[in-house]
């Protein structure tokens, strides 16, 4: 009785090990949990979330409220309310913004472009307040878009008070740290061309001896970081969103990692961590190509067709960024009773991926071009072949 009770507790021991591992694989931490106030990777291309920490609270996000300015003012010049080429006079309550500015002067004139880019690069307030009220009249009236548009692509956790991210009274810009991916992703679908900006080192401005580097830590550290934006207040802390590019030399091509980390304690923790986050993503996640539909699969024998052999093509395009231990399966199934003939697009089965488990996608499998059926003289004449080859293999083998 003790034995079998003593095997009993081990079994249970051993199921209970297994799971953890198992879980431990699956739902690894990043190990910065305990030095942010959220973080998130996901794969730009999908929107998927690859790896996620307390991203549903609301929570301060000083200037990366600027992401939302930036697309607000991008949006008037796609529509044509504005242009680059806009000259915006530079007066007493812009040259009065505190905090990362661009050191505007009353009287000063710059371009639309020259301030957009230095909001984005070296997140001046002062840039930044000048287009709100460039575009809107009022920082006031920017504002009132800025929480429009959060509603309009479904940012529900997210409240704006000013343009630029700085404490507004006891009040300051709140977003969830999902918000903040979302809205990272909807930029760069947009506007791709933004991360020719982000990308930019330093800001200058030879005439009054201004000189100042992009506040991305991570520019020119971390090979393929091209983005995306800083922020700091007390309450938020410092922030960071990460663009970067993984293994485009790879045979599948290359991924687009964004990266979030929320409320470090400092510059310096910002930067370590957000190097943590981005390097775990590039050690832990690769691009997947499972179905090209200008590639074969693979080649299946009909026997009563005239070609003996057909290829099959996938129906549509699937890549998935995935973990480098994940258990993956792809499975053909074709059907069992293919009637011929069959004509170019008429589908034959379907490819099954799998991960870890899971089915995640099916992608029916089609011929490229007509198959028709054997004629009843050429299926002779092959089969006498077939006949003849294997009296001849019987004829040698004795």
């Amino acid at each position: 009785m003790k034995a079998m009770w003593r095997r009993y507790v081990r079994g249970i021991i051993v199921f209970l090990l297994c799971f953890l591992a198992i879980g431990s694989a699956v739902f690894a931490d990043v190990g910065i949990e305990d030095e942010v106030s959220a973080y998130l990777i996901g794969d730009y291309e999908t929107g998927e979330i690859l790896e996620e920490y307390n991203i549903h609270r609301p929570m301060e996000v000083a200037s990366i409220s600027k992401l939302m300015s930036y697309l607000i003012i991008m949006d008037h010049i796609n529509m044509g309310d504005v242009s680059l080429e806009d000259s915006i006079y530079i007066d007493k309550d812009i040259a009065e913004i505190e905090g990362s500015s661009l050191e505007l002067e009353v009287g000063e004139l710059f371009t639309l472009e020259e301030l957009l880019k230095a909001a984005m690069v070296v997140s001046a307030n002062d840039a930044t307040y000048a287009l709100a009220k460039y575009i809107a009249g009022t920082e006031e009236s920017f504002v009132m878009m800025m929480n429009a548009k959060a509603k309009e692509l479904g940012l529900s956790h997210s409240i704006y008070f000013n343009s630029t991210g700085l404490p507004y009274g006891e009040l300051q810009n709140k977003m969830t740290t999902e918000d903040i991916f979302l809205l990272s992703k909807h930029i760069l679908d947009r506007y791709p061309e933004t991360l020719s900006i982000t990308a930019i080192p330093f800001i200058e401005v030879p005439s009054r001896n201004y000189s100042k580097e992009n506040t991305n830590p991570l520019l020119g550290k971390i090979e393929g970081v091209d983005g995306l934006k800083t922020g700091f207040t007390d309450r938020a802390g410092h922030c960071l969103v990460s663009t970067l590019m993984v293994g485009s030399s790879s045979k599948d091509g290359g991924f687009r990692l964004i990266g979030i980390v929320m409320g470090t304690e400092s510059e310096e923790k910002r930067e370590e961590l957000s190097s943590r986050l981005m390097h775990y993503g590039i050690n832990n996640y690769y691009k997947r190509v499972f179905a090209n539909r200008e590639k074969p699969v693979d080649k299946i024998g009909i026997p009563q067709s005239k070609e003996g052999v057909i290829e099959v093509y996938p129906i549509k395009d699937y890549s998935k960024v995935v973990r480098y231990d994940d258990k993956i399966e792809v499975d053909m199934l074709i059907d069992k009773n293919i009637q011929l003939p069959l004509r170019e697009g008429d589908g034959i089965g379907r490819l099954v991926v799998s991960i870890n488990g899971e089915v995640l996608e099916e992608i029916d499998l089609i011929v490229h071009k007509d198959i028709d059926k054997e004629g009843f003289f050429l299926w002779i004449i092959r089969n006498i072949g077939k006949l003849l080859f294997k009296l001849l293999k019987l004829v040698q083998s004795n």
